[in-house]
């Protein structure tokens, strides 16, 4: 853009007028309006500066034409307009760039001498000096009354340029421009704005004037900037998930600072992202020998942070930068909340008294009973002393008092994780491991956690941190004084409303002045609950003809829903304020609200709204403002809902007396058939080639869901699909049970939800005895098997469930679902030190595969064969084996079944003594795990090629590679770190144990 269109288009966007910008700027109106319209080509560089200085366009708004243009950042580059300058003698390259790069700077003798000779100083320097200098002023020579830009002043020079003049003011103007962005929390255009700067660079500062140069002060400051530079734009585009943006510039930079450990630990992360895993590897450990040879150091934390990040993608938290954002995770506060001084006096209290030098975390629980405002007191209070958490505040509700499933300790974990920067796949698979993750990253933070109700210790427990820099904050109906054990922990109960706050509250919700007589009864029949008060005040605001003295008379003939007592005398009073509430919908809103009480859980998408509805998303969203607006739904994020207990029961009750039981009926089958259907899509995205027991209904897919990441929202849906899971198993569609549970098998298993999984599959279990059907009889006994083998806890279980499905689908003349069965039950007899009934069971699970052309299944129970057949000692069955798993596994292109044929090949090699194409085998399973992800894998290879490091005599190189098998196992929570560790304790490493037998197959169940 010229300067006059950029002048235009500021005087557009501003309002500014011809006249006043150039009173502001010292110019005349005509001079400005020439420079617009164009008439000037090239402006007056002093009308230039006093436009920019007056204006603050950025660079890339400034490009004013200017005749003279000396780029450094590179090679340099001198223009004088449209033509190329050639300066010609060294010299005068060398003069001239200093001065560009000290661009309105000036520049002593002594320091162009310096820069010119360095310390061969000729004895005519003086003149020497006067000379360039001359001869640039002749080459700069400017036309008009324009000035000479490199002016002589006391003992040395100074070269004036404005903006678009030189790119060291462009690269910087667009820094600041980049800077400014950032700070206002502008992200996106920041991460533009350093792109755009750093795009200005063509390669080192003067690349073209000598390697001497880069150690000039003025130089080693700029390429110092660029570095700091590139790695805010790198941070801000991985944010983004634009690594591949980031890539080009991080390389340049290492092209110069080829062991910079923060642009290499970014290249690594940005390789990974981008699908080059190989590549980011190779790179890791080329600086790790680099790094040895040069200076006899190993990579540092944060390139290995990041190499650990690159080899189990989804595990290991990438390095926490400098712009590490703070979770504001607290739900809105309330514009009208009133009274609880005493309560937030305590709570003041207690935050200011505490000791936080003590090494025992800090708890406060808020105790009460429902709807009497114990969230809105914990929101409150987080928000009020939030500065006091400069770290971050976490959120999560736990729903212990709804009927939909409770959330566990885990799942906080695993959202608080999730809040402080890790991603969703990287949570270890282990709770304890979780927890002890959620400490590491707290040890050295001020953060508030707030988890909401709460139903007993065991959910509070796990969460807490192990000092009292953090503070935890509890809701629950419940007595938790046993968390007094294990923290500095201060119980707060919290009762209904004292009369003169009830009536406050009521006066300001609805404007009124608290003197009005009517309140004070309207407060009494809602018993002074929070909730029921802000539901009366939503039902007057929209039910303008009626009076207050007409509504308190309304409220008082009320009786209906008995049930829903929250209170001494005031139950049936709230009950009648929700069906006044209820009673100022429209007939479609009014439909929803009822059918709400279908839903399983208190939290649901609007996805699944519009489903149970049965009408599209967008009209959805209409009805349900309308539920917000009488404070029957509260809006949690901006596309899912809560609805409180009270009046989801409510809605349950509404829906059983208003709608026929064809329309719940058809209704709650909308919206199960929703969750199979989205589920179903979604898992076949993320686990291809899943082996699916159960039959499924044809689907057109899920709509508006098909474009969401599968897991985000297996995560957001877990409790609801488990609840559907539950609840059809119990009141129909049965089927819907067994279905949603065998879709959800693979997402089970990855995630370590062995408990989930469990109770599933034994609802489903029931359902599908009850309703005969013996197919999925036999996948849910497959999938209580396979819960069980994983586990590694109930062997015998285990054992019973998969003999069971084996039979069954035996019967049902299922091959590939017996074929599973006992590839599984095969690991399950190994595990048990049945090795010889393994084999036997392996080799009839191989027989069926093959008469059925199963051929995935034949690939995955060879290859289980193998080892086991391995660790029986019979090394030419195991080759065999495993050689033909390793054939169909490429014919399959299942990267997942390769790897580990390569893996145990490589065993065997090693035990046979042949050594070097054992580690070929290793180092190419490691390079397929490490581009698809296997990081368990990837740390069983990682242990094997250390085992064989030692075995030929390379201790270090063995020591090394037990490091990261047992970093990445202890990032997994996995319990081989245990066979690892012991090798790390040791001073020597003569005397070793038995290498470790390869490890079972990780496909999905």
């Amino acid at each position: 853009m010229t300067l006059g269109k950029a002048l235009l288009a500021y005087r557009a966007r501003t309002g500014i007028t011809q006249d006043e910008l150039a009173r502001r700027a010292g110019i005349s109106v005509r001079t400005l309006r020439d420079i617009e319209h164009e008439v000037v080509v090239r402006p007056h560089s002093r009308s230039v500066r006093k436009l920019v200085q007056t204006t603050g366009l950025s660079a890339v708004e400034i490009d004013s034409g200017a005749a003279l243009r000396i780029d450094v950042l590179g090679p340099m580059i001198v223009h004088d307009g449209p033509r190329r300058i050639d300066v010609g003698a060294p010299m005068l390259r060398r003069l001239l760039g200093l001065l560009a790069l000290r661009a309105n700077e000036p520049v002593s003798r002594s320091e162009i001498v310096d820069f010119l000779w360095g310390e061969d100083i000729p004895a005519t320097y003086r003149n020497l000096v006067h000379t360039y200098a001359s001869r640039i002023r002749r080459l700069l020579r400017t036309s008009g009354d324009e000035p000479q830009p490199l002016e002589r002043g006391g003992t040395g020079y100074r070269l004036t340029l404005t903006a678009g003049q030189t790119d060291v003011l462009d690269f910087l103007l667009r820094v600041a421009d980049a800077a400014a962005l950032h700070e206002a929390g502008r992200l996106e255009a920041s991460e533009g704005e350093y792109e755009k700067a750093l795009s200005l660079w063509r390669g080192p500062v003067l690349a073209d004037l000598g390697p001497e140069i880069q150690q000039h002060p003025a130089v080693v400051a700029l390429t110092q900037r660029r570095m700091v530079v590139t790695l805010a734009h790198a941070d801000l585009a991985f944010a983004h998930g634009r690594h591949h943006s980031a890539l080009p510039g991080l390389r340049d930079v290492a092209e110069t600072e080829p062991l910079h450990e923060g642009i290499n630990a970014r290249i690594i992360l940005a390789l990974a992202a981008t699908g080059q895993r190989q590549a980011a590897v190779r790179l890791f450990h080329e600086l790790s020998v680099k790094l040895r040879e040069s200076f006899g150091v190993d990579p540092g934390t944060e390139l290995r942070a990041a190499y650990l990040h690159c080899l189990e993608p989804g595990r290991a938290t990438p390095p926490r930068t400098g712009n590490f954002r703070a979770p504001e995770q607290l739900p809105p506060d309330s514009t009208t909340f009133m009274g609880r001084a005493a309560q937030l006096a305590e709570l003041d209290a207690f935050l200011s008294a505490s000791d936080h030098t003590r090494r025992a975390a800090r708890v406060v629980v808020i105790t009460g009973s429902a709807g009497v405002g114990k969230t809105a007191l914990a929101i409150h209070w987080a928000h009020r002393v939030s500065g006091r958490f400069p770290d971050g505040q976490l959120y999560y509700n736990l729903h212990g008092f709804s009927d939909s499933v409770t959330r566990t300790a885990g799942d906080a974990l695993t959202a608080f994780l999730t809040g402080l920067g890790v991603t969703s796949t990287a949570v270890p698979l282990d709770v304890e491991a979780r927890a002890a993750l959620l400490r590491s990253l707290l040890a050295d933070r001020e953060v508030l956690l707030v988890l909401d109700n709460v139903t007993g210790p065991e959910q509070v427990l796990p969460v807490l941190p192990a000092n009292s820099r953090s503070v935890v904050v509890v809701t629950s109906r419940n007595d938790l004084s046993a968390l007094g054990l294990h923290a500095d922990a201060r119980s707060i109960e919290l009762d209904v409303l004292g009369p003169r706050e009830a009536v406050t509250l009521l006066a300001r919700l609805l404007n009124r002045s608290p003197d009005t007589p009517a309140l004070s009864a309207l407060s009494d029949l809602c018993a002074r609950l929070p909730l029921a008060l802000r539901i009366v005040a939503a039902n007057l605001a929209s039910r303008t003809h009626d009076s207050l003295d007409d509504y308190v008379t309304a409220l008082r003939a009320g009786n209906r829903l008995a049930g829903l007592a929250v209170g001494p005398g005031g139950g049936a009073a709230v009950q009648t304020a929700f069906e006044l509430s209820y009673a100022t919908l429209g007939p479609e809103s009014a439909c929803l609200f009822r059918l709400l009480g279908l839903v399983p859980s208190a939290d649901v998408s609007i996805a699944a709204l519009a489903a149970l509805a049965g009408d599209t998303v967008a009209d959805t969203v209409k009805l349900v403002d309308r539920l917000v607006g009488a404070h029957l739904v509260q809006r949690r994020t901006s596309d899912r809902y809560q609805v409180h207990d009270l009046l989801r029961l409510y809605a349950a009750q509404l829906c059983a007396e208003v709608d026929s039981e064809d329309d719940r009926a058809l209704a709650w089958r909308r919206l199960s058939e929703y969750y199979l259907r989205t589920a179903m899509v979604l898992t076949e995205q993320a686990y291809p080639g899943m082996l699916r027991l159960c039959s499924l209904p044809e689907t057109e897919g899920p709509g508006g869901e098909v474009h969401v990441m599968p897991a985000d929202w297996l995560a957001a849906e877990r409790g609801n699909l488990a609840a559907t899971v539950l609840h059809a198993a119990e009141h129909g569609p049965r089927e819907l049970s067994w279905q949603i549970t065998d879709v959800l098998r693979g997402y089970l298993w990855r995630n370590y939800d062995l408990a989930t999984w469990r109770s599933m599959a034994e609802a489903a279990l029931t359902a599908a005895q009850r309703e005969g059907n013996k197919s999925a009889e036999a996948a849910m006994h497959y999938s209580l098997g396979a819960s069980h083998r994983s586990s590694g806890q109930h062997p015998l279980a285990a054992k019973r469930h998969l003999r069971r499905a084996e039979r069954m689908f035996q019967d049902l003349d299922m091959p590939e679902g017996q074929a599973a069965a006992l590839d599984c039950l095969g690991t399950v007899l190994h595990h048990t030190g049945s090795a010889q009934r393994a084999l036997a069971v392996l080799e009839r699970s191989v027989e069926l595969c093959r008469k059925a052309g199963f051929t995935i299944g034949l690939a995955k129970a060879l290859c289980t064969l193998g080892f086991i057949a391995a660790d029986l000692g019979l090394a030419e069955l195991a080759r065999e084996r495993l050689l033909e798993a390793l054939a169909l596994s490429e014919e399959l292109a299942d990267k997942h079944l390769e790897a580990l044929a390569l893996h145990n090949l490589s065993q065997i090699l090693h035990h046979t003594s042949r050594y070097e194409e054992a580690m070929d085998g290793f180092h190419r399973a490691l390079t397929i795990r490490t581009e698809i992800g296997d990081t368990e894998g990837i740390a069983a290879t990682l242990g094997a090629i250390g085992h064989l490091s030692n075995s030929t005599g390379k201790k270090s190189t063995a020591h090394r590679y037990w490091r990261e098998s047992l970093a990445v196992f202890d990032r997994l929570g996995h319990p081989d770190a245990e066979s690892i560790r012991p090798l790390l304790g040791r001073r020597g490493f003569a005397s070793l144990p038995p290498e470790p037998r390869p490890a079972t197959i990780s496909a999905q169940p």
